[in-house]
């Protein structure tokens, strides 16, 4: 993606917060000020020291990071427990199930789940399964909320949709949000585990139809990623 991109990407981010900011809805003015600063920290990356926009657009999102901090502080997280989970290429054994296990227990009760990419039949499958075994494993679940991109809106919305529906029926509810700067993959469960994967729900190879690992993931091969997992007080999430 282009610098010229990210920037123009940032500009209706920008335009959000400041209106949410004017209107006093502070929580979520920040956290939108915080977005465009990530875009806009990539768009910085992707710039050569000659380029003249350079220090005014590092001046910019300072500014915007500063504001953001002003009127929504954010406590630091107080880190109980990390632990790093390496998946070798074609490794077994990384169900969900192994995964996220211990992150499910009956305090929990909002997920919130930051994936760029479930759009794809076999991704929302793999959402599918979560949420099953979020439902099996955690009793006093009420929210599950996803954060991915448009694309997600355009090909997969139908689909989401059945799985809202027969959440509901759980008593579950599943909030949807379609982001066109989403690119963070993350898990956070309000019980204080965060759950950081670098290839998000999507790190199984595909296998074929009849072959072992088609339904039980802990027999299916895996793509090579790091997973991050986090223990915090949950006071400072």
């Amino acid at each position: 993606m282009s610098v010229d991109k990210l920037i123009d990407d940032a500009r209706p981010i920008i335009q959000r917060a400041v209106q949410l900011d004017r209107a006093q809805h502070h929580e979520d003015a920040a956290n939108a000020y915080m977005e465009s600063v990530d875009v806009l920290l990539s768009a910085l990356k992707l710039m050569d020291d000659t380029d003249k926009r350079k220090e005014q657009l590092r001046k910019t999102t300072a500014e915007y990071m500063s504001r953001a901090e002003t009127i929504f502080p954010r406590r630091t997280l107080k880190v109980i427990e990390a632990k790093q989970r390496r998946i070798t290429a074609g490794s077994v054994g990384h169900g969900y199930d192994r995964v996220f296990g211990n992150c499910l227990d009956d305090k929990l009760t909002k997920i919130e789940i930051f994936d760029a990419y479930v759009s794809a039949h076999h991704q929302v499958i793999n959402f599918l399964r979560f949420c099953e075994l979020v439902v099996s494993r955690a009793p006093n679940v009420k929210v599950i909320k996803l954060t991915t991109g448009v694309d997600a809106k355009n090909q997969a919305h139908a689909s989401l949709m059945e799985i809202a529906a027969s959440l509901k029926e759980k008593n579950v509810q599943l909030s949807l949000e379609f982001s066109q700067t989403i690119h963070d993959r993350e898990i956070k469960f309000n019980n204080g585990w965060i759950v950081k994967i670098g290839r998000g729900l999507d790190y199984f190879r595909r296998v074929d139809k009849f072959a072992l690992g088609s339904f039980d993931q802990n027999l299916r091969p895996c793509h090579e990623t790091v997973i991050d997992i986090l223990k915090v007080d949950p006071r400072t999430m």
